[in-house]
Formats: structure tokens, C-alpha cells, sequence
């Protein structure tokens, strides 16, 4: 006898799905976070040996992970994102700025959505007991699974309940500059409104109420990772852009990120790909440096954010210190 498949769909608010879309999967769940950076190798296969997940593959499958990972660990989803090997949606306990970094950076430059769902402590553990979650368009959000029945109430005919659709806007009270405004709407160049789109996005997950100015910035650890960050790069050369405050780019890439092989083909053409990309980084109006003395040095932003931030002079409040 077949058991019947029970389900739950609700509707999430603005915040508990930071980058919306559409995606479904097979749920890929862990307790445990899962580092993207050099846990995770570029075809989606989970190499962490000390991690649950240790040998499966993430790539189009709903991973639900409690929130945490290095800022590395966005390059290499940013990534997986461009090289179709990323999941189709990932659900967090919390706010996480490493995946929803990646994933805004993907949808803003590069036009590719892979949806970041947020849950409170009950609805995520509803998520990681189920066997299929799919998030359609208005934010609607499915999670099915047979074991769901033993975790919630369910109601005639066995489907676990519909919730009406939150009617509260996230941080509706967040701050924007006069320029902040103008660089939004276009005026400063298509390079600085999707950086500052980036900014403000971000910005507004984290809790912030206005951006804060900054003076200079380091852009570190910018390494090859894949051909996402090129392109990432070349597309706001392309648009026009340049920083808006003295920037300087990190030089010295003596070592290689772990997901890059060791071959000597690879290690090569690894290498000129990182003077490529900061050669880009010149060509924004970033300046050579080989150590790091800025605003933001006690608080290392991903190279992306990093480069964000040098085109609008602008940063959420809580990287700076």
C-alpha cells in the first residue's frame, strides 16, 4: 500500500525569501553548515569527508543547511550558479550573506536566479523532514514529503494547511541618500546602479537603515575561481564603470584557490586568469597594492561586494568597523 504523500504551502514574506524566483528539488538536508569553499567542488559534489553530506551532489536539488560559511564560500556559489551546477533553491535557519550574496550577484549581473528561502526554527525543520520543496512565483512556498504528517496537524484530506499571504513589506523604513537614489534610478551609469542595487540589497537583509560612506577600499582575494567572476568583471567594464573612491586590488596570488587543479596547464592558465581579472579591477580605477590598509581591512568583503562598494562609496553599516 502506497502511503500518501502529505504537503504544507505557505506563503513567505519579502524577508524570508531575500532572492525570489521559481525552483523545485529533491531536498538535500544537513544540520550541519556546509562550506562552499573547498567542501564543495564545481560540479556540485559535496568533498568535505567530515560532512554529512560527504560524496552527494548539490546541483539542482533543494539544500537545506543552517546558515554559516566563509566569504569565500560566495565566489564559489556565484560559481556553481554559472555553471548550472548550483541547487535549485537553498532554505536557511537565518539570514546567511554568503549565499545571498551569490545569489543577488547572479540575478543583478549576470540574469541567473537561484531562489534563497529563510525560515523560522519550525518551518525549517518542516523543510529539512520533507522529501520535495518547490517555491513558485509570488513567493508561494510547497514543502511535501510523508514524514511531514508526524511534524505538524493535518487537516482533512491530509494536506498540512495554507496560510494567507504576509502583508508587511521587508524594512520598509531603510534609508536612501538623495544620490542613493540617483545611482538606483540609472544616473551615475548602468555599472553603478547594479552595484548599488547589490549594496542596497544586501544592506537591507542584514537589518541596516541607511548605508554608510566610505573613504577607500581593498579589494582582496581576487583569484580565478571560474569564469562567473570574469564575467562579473568584464560586465561592469563593459557598462562604463569606475570607482568612486581610491580603490586599490591585491596583487600578490602566489597560492591558488583549492578547487583549481594542480596541473601544470591549469595552475597556468589559473594564473592568467587571476591577471585578467585584476587587470579589470585596473581598468575600473582600482590601483596595484600588495597589502591591505583600509576602512574595511578588519572586516574582508568578498571580492565582488569588495568591488561594489569602491564603484558606489557606499556600504552597508554593519561590514564597517
Amino acid at each position: 500500500m502506497m502511503r500518501r504523500l502529505e504537503s504544507l504551502a505557505f506563503h513567505l514574506s519579502a524577508t524570508e525569501c531575500p532572492v525570489e524566483g521559481e525552483g523545485s528539488g529533491v531536498v538535500m538536508a544537513s544540520s550541519e553548515p556546509l562550506s562552499l569553499c573547498g567542501g564543495v567542488e564545481r560540479q556540485g559534489v559535496v568533498i568535505d569527508r567530515q560532512h554529512p553530506l560527504s560524496g552527494e551532489c548539490i546541483a539542482g536539488r533543494a539544500l537545506v543547511i543552517p546558515h554559516g560559511g566563509e566569504t569565500a564560500g560566495s565566489v564559489m556559489l556565484l560559481e556553481a550558479i554559472h555553471a548550472g551546477q548550483a541547487p535549485a533553491l537553498i532554505v536557511l535557519d537565518r539570514i546567511d550573506e554568503v549565499s545571498v550574496l551569490a545569489a543577488i550577484v547572479a540575478e543583478e549581473a549576470l540574469s541567473l536566479t537561484v531562489p534563497v528561502i529563510v525560515l523560522d526554527p519550525a518551518r525549517f525543520a518542516l523543510a529539512q523532514a520533507a522529501h520535495l520543496i518547490t517555491l513558485h512565483r509570488g513567493r508561494q512556498l510547497v514543502i511535501s514529503g510523508p514524514r511531514l504528517a508526524g511534524l505538524a496537524s493535518v487537516t482533512a484530506g491530509g494536506t498540512l494547511g495554507h496560510e494567507p499571504a504576509p502583508t508587511t513589506a521587508a524594512n520598509d523604513g531603510f534609508a536612501l541618500s538623495p544620490a542613493d537614489r540617483r545611482c538606483l534610478a540609472g544616473e551615475a551609469g548602468p555599472a553603478a546602479q547594479v552595484a548599488m542595487r547589490i549594496v542596497v540589497r544586501l544592506a537591507r537583509l542584514q537589518g541596516a537603515v541607511e548605508l554608510l560612506d566610505v573613504t577607500r577600499v581593498h579589494i582582496d582575494g581576487c583569484l580565478y575561481t571560474g569564469a562567473a567572476g570574469l564575467v562579473f568583471a568584464e560586465r561592469l567594464v563593459e557598462w562604463g564603470g569606475k570607482v568612486g573612491v581610491p580603490t586599490t586590488v591585491e596583487t600578490r596570488f602566489d597560492t591558488t584557490v583549492s578547487s583549481v587543479e594542480t596541473t601544470g596547464d591549469s595552475l597556468a592558465a589559473s594564473t592568467e586568469a587571476t591577471e585578467r581579472l585584476i587587470e579589470l579591477c585596473r581598468k575600473l580605477g582600482a590601483s596595484p597594492a600588495a597589502s591591505a590598509e583600509t576602512v574595511l581591512e578588519r572586516t574582508p568583503l568578498p571580492w565582488p561586494l569588495a568591488l561594489c562598494v569602491a564603484l558606489t562609496g557606499r556600504t552597508p553599516a554593519l561590514f564597517v568597523h
